[in-house]
């Protein structure tokens, strides 16, 4: 990747895009395109495109198919919250992949379970250049929290 690519940033939900886009810099009129409204500018920054997804994999497909396409995104990041089936990742913990599945897909008996149609893979890596700057960022974020109070107060009351 290089460091002028654009980045776009999908969210599921409005809770989760609202700090990003007040940190936004805009650079653009707010595209609307497939009932969605893309948000170009400047994050911190580099520039993105962020938009919300809606929840679902189908949205989330569709909205970064047209970062991809019509906005020429080099690079995708989805942020905001998910489920999990590992008992140990608690409410409030940051989960950086290094490798992603979809643990209800199952198209079989024509393929095997997990493995998407047509690509032969069950399992797609993360690129381990932005896991390892995601957890940078992640474990700054978490020491700044927990030097104040207030912040380490939040954190323990999520367990």
């Amino acid at each position: 990747m290089h460091e002028s690519s654009r980045i776009g940033i999908l969210c599921a939900m409005r809770e989760e895009q609202q700090m990003l886009l007040q940190a936004l810099i805009p650079t653009h009129p707010v595209q609307l395109h497939g009932r969605r409204s893309y948000h170009r500018g400047r994050l911190y920054g580099r520039e993105v495109v962020m938009v919300l997804s809606g929840i679902g994999k189908v949205a989330a497909a569709c909205t970064a198919t047209s970062l991809l396409t019509e906005f020429a995104c080099g690079t995708l990041l989805f942020t905001g919250t998910a489920g999990s089936l590992d008992q140990d990742v608690k409410v409030g913990d940051i989960v950086v992949a290094d490798d992603l599945l979809q643990h209800d897909l199952d198209a079989s008996p024509l393929f095997p379970r997990f493995e998407v149609p047509l690509t032969g893979k069950s399992r797609f890596k993360a690129d381990p250049h932005w896991a390892a700057r995601l957890m940078d960022a992640a474990r700054t974020a978490v020491d700044a929290t927990l030097h104040s109070a207030a912040g380490h107060a939040r954190l323990q009351a999520l367990g």
